[in-house]
């Protein structure tokens, strides 16, 4: 199958990720037309003056109204709302898809929702930052990353691949997953992460009270530890609402290695304490890819 180029693209929510999605597909010429869908017309004027997209619509049904792809970029606590609202205007076998950090749900729930109407192709892009808006949008925030796709067993094999190719056009890695172990690794390398994130910034608050001086000595470690904690707070409520158990698995297998690292401390075996630290250190330099730009 060649590339596909869409006559028309609607984007559900136009911010960091649909709006870079945007700009990518005009930036590669994937897309004939792309239309942004909100509920605030300053700022879907502002993206059409971004590049992001070409028109918009305050109203959802009439804007997907002849569409051949739908890009939900979403809180996820409100993608399947908008997949039942679009559903009955949407152009017969366009293809749905989504942004959303948590896929089990979602997918589950679209599945039932679309059935044979159009076809939903669930997806995650690994990259963003903790800013937000169409303002901090890229049209290369997709490129050299890892995007995943996570089709189920009703998944529509021809709107799969087009989906793969889309993703291949934007610059990004297409990767399919299950669903489920998309949660469980999203919640280890994502989720769980934000939740310490805010963790540490809260923890520090509370230190402040007793030694107002922690915030002053705040460097570099501290600060790269804690930046997505400025993420938006809705998204990441909707992502832990969403994949509460895989989060509470990472978590608890995180207290495991943190109480062995206490242990180590308390009983002062310098040399076991090395090793702990040690081996993260050969995973960080060896595993890991140089430029991590996952969300």
């Amino acid at each position: 199958m060649s590339r596909p180029n869409f006559n028309c693209v609607a984007i559900i929510g136009v911010g960091l990720i649909g709006g870079s999605f945007g700009m990518a597909l005009k930036k590669h010429r994937l897309a004939g037309s792309v239309i942004g869908i909100g509920r605030n017309p300053d700022r879907l004027q502002r993206a059409v003056e971004l590049g992001a997209i070409d028109r918009w619509s305050l109203d959802a049904s009439a804007g997907v109204r002849g569409a051949d792809l739908i890009y939900i970029a979403t809180p996820v606590g409100l993608e399947l709302d908008f997949v039942q609202r679009v559903l009955p205007s949407a152009k017969p076998g366009c293809i749905i898809t989504d942004a959303g950090s948590t896929k089990a749900e979602i997918c589950r729930g679209a599945d039932v929702l679309v059935k044979d109407r159009a076809a939903f192709v669930g997806g995650h892009p690994m990259a963003g930052s903790e800013a937000a808006g169409v303002e901090a949008a890229r049209a290369d925030l997709f490129e050299d990353t890892t995007y995943v796709l996570t089709p189920t067993v009703h998944t529509d094999s021809e709107a799969l691949e087009k989906m793969h190719h889309i993703v291949e056009g934007i610059g990004a890695r297409p990767l399919a997953m299950d669903p489920e172990i998309h949660d469980r690794c999203a919640a280890v390398i994502s989720h769980l992460p934000h939740v310490i994130a805010a963790g540490l910034t809260l923890l520090a608050q509370e230190e402040s009270a007793a030694n107002p001086q922690v915030l002053e000595l705040v460097a570099g470690s501290f600060r790269d530890m804690t930046r997505v904690a400025g993420s938006p707070p809705v998204l990441w409520r909707d992502i832990c609402l969403t994949n509460t158990k895989a989060i509470k698995d990472a978590v608890d297998e995180f207290r495991r290695l943190i109480d062995q690292a206490v242990a180590l401390m308390e009983g002062g075996d310098a040399q076991a304490l090395e090793d702990w630290f040690g081996a993260a250190k050969i995973v960080r330099d060896t595993r890991l890819p140089p430029d991590d730009r996952g969300a």
